[in-house]
């Protein structure tokens, strides 16, 4: 660790955080370590540092590549710096495919020449050379589509769906103004989403059926090459994850034989409309890959802040976010800067000399892009869960936490020790608000915690969950699991998902604001007398 030596309070003085069992209300905040925090978090941050670290250093993280085993490395490497505790590997099980591209790129030989900017759809298989073939417009959304071009692709470079206009207008960045955070203004995309989630599961599972159908058909037709718009962010950003396709590629029974192509949106929807016109526009395209293990194991990264008090020290406050990432851009805002915060905020505890009583437990979790398979295999591993069920609509969900429960909580061994689950997955904004999933106890003890934090721009406690992600792994079996309210900034219009996923998306300040927030609520967390509050 940088700051082995432990030090006194800023702006107190000799006062030192020596460990002592002394009673806490955990509603009543500590001002003298809040202080403490914010002194070192924002004015000595080394938050930027580790995230630039990770996003030019090792760059994508796209689970099962080579590049992810060196984000394992990277990870412990400075878990090893920071002086936490045992960094280890724990495994999440075989995943899949090792797998990265090589090489990307394609052209429109006719009826003009065009260069356009491409990449290959994650675990695409290779075309072992450059093709080409005529690009061909083709809507595939329903059986009698598949039975309507039955006979009719083979040998094509289809381009697969209509393409997707980038927004015109509105701001790139995007900043929540107090009003908007204090009004729940802020949060109501959120709350919108869940009042359809019932109908959208339903709709997902028929459509990842659908999906699976459609790859087989154009497998079968034999297509030269399937094309899909990434234009789906701002012009110039390409949104590359495979969701158009479906299923699980990295798996080999679920991976499509046919090599598939995301293209930029202005490009796509050039070719699109040429082929619409009669065109018969010409693609000329090549994708070239590296391939291991076909069972690449996958793991989350951990270790810990031990907790000193003997009665406290085997519960668990876990500091989450994931490591992985797609691998158009180079996973900075998805999600480096959680990655880098959540490492800055065990730092400024070290530095301030914070003792917690309960163990704080950092996990870099491994495979959320591809269904949040960190989370869940930790969970499964030591907390508990829930038998979910299999039938063929639920299984082709892409999280198996949102499938139908069919049998009871099985808890695991540590289940009734664990306090509560932190993760930071919403860019580098920073924090405005909590989400504390539907447990009106936390809220209300969260609102106390806030309430030093105003000048920082933490006004709000939404007592109702957030965008499902990591935290969510946690509330499905009825433990504590708090993610955060942030800034967008261009999150949205310009990252997530996507090729402009890089070190300029984030911001120093509002990763070091939201590196103290979480630092604080880590501490609280592991002082109070009486772990977190359940649903």
């Amino acid at each position: 660790m940088r700051l082995a030596r432990r030090r006194a309070l800023v702006g107190l003085g000799a006062v030192a955080l020596a460990p002592k069992a002394v009673a806490r209300e955990a509603s009543v905040p500590d001002l003298a370590l809040y202080q403490a925090i914010r002194d070192e978090g924002l004015k000595r941050s080394q938050a930027m540092a580790h995230a630039e670290s990770l996003v030019d250093d090792v760059g994508a993280r796209l689970m099962g590549s080579p590049s992810m085993r060196r984000a394992y490395d990277w990870a412990l490497a400075r878990m090893r710096t920071l002086g936490l505790s045992d960094p280890r590997l724990e495994p999440i099980g075989p995943f899949g495919l090792s797998w990265r591209q090589t090489l990307a790129w394609a052209r429109m030989i006719a009826p003009d020449q065009a260069q356009f900017a491409a990449a290959a759809s994650p675990w695409s298989v290779a075309t072992r050379g450059a093709v080409e073939g005529e690009a061909v417009a083709v809507r595939l959304e329903t059986d009698e589509d598949l039975r309507r071009f039955k006979g009719r692709l083979a040998g094509k470079v289809v381009l697969l769906g209509a393409p997707t206009a980038s927004p015109a207008d509105g701001p790139a960045v995007v900043r929540h103004s107090d009003e908007q955070v204090s009004r729940g203004e802020a949060a109501e995309a959120v709350r919108a989403y869940y009042r359809t989630v019932v109908e959208r599961r339903a709709r997902q599972g028929r459509e990842g059926l659908f999906k699976a159908r459609r790859n087989a058909f154009l497998a079968a037709e034999g297509v030269r090459a399937v094309v899909i718009d990434g234009g789906a962010a701002a012009p110039g950003a390409m949104v590359v994850d495979g969701s158009e396709l479906g299923g699980r590629p990295w798996l080999s029974a679920e991976r499509p034989s046919f090599p598939a192509l995301y293209l930029d949106g202005q490009a796509y929807a050039r070719c699109w409309r040429l082929a619409q016109a009669g065109a018969a526009p010409r693609l000329a395209l090549e994708i070239a890959t590296e391939e291991g293990d076909p069972n690449e194991p996958g793991y989350n990264v951990v270790a810990e802040l031990p907790g000193w008090d003997p009665a406290l020290k085997t519960q668990v406050v876990l500091a989450g976010a994931h490591l992985d990432s797609w691998a158009a851009g180079a996973g900075a805002a998805d999600n480096a800067a959680g990655v880098a915060a959540t490492l800055e905020a065990v730092r400024i505890l070290r530095a301030v000399g914070a003792k917690p009583r309960r163990t704080i437990r950092v996990v870099l979790y491994g495979g959320e892009e591809q269904g949040l398979y960190g989370s869940e295999a930790y969970a499964r591993r030591r907390l508990g869960w829930i038998p979910r069920s299999t039938a063929p609509e639920q299984m082709a969900l892409p999280v198996e936490g949102r499938r139908a429960k069919v049998g009871p909580l099985r808890k695991g061994p540590e289940y009734e020790g664990f306090s509560v689950a932190f993760n930071l997955d919403g860019g580098s904004g920073r924090i405005r608000g909590v989400f504390t999933g539907g447990n009106p106890a936390l809220a209300e003890l969260y609102r106390a915690w806030i309430a030093p934090l105003k000048d920082l721009g933490v006004l709000a406690v939404h007592d109702g969950p957030h965008w499902p992600a990591d935290q969510s792994t946690f509330t499905e079996i009825g433990l504590p699991g708090i993610s955060f309210l942030q800034d967008p900034l261009d999150y949205d219009s310009r990252a997530h998902h996507a090729s402009l996923d890089t070190l300029e998306r984030l911001s120093s300040a509002d990763l070091a604001q939201a590196a103290s927030v979480l630092a604080i609520f880590l501490i609280n967390s592991a002082d109070s007398d009486a772990r977190a509050p359940r649903p």
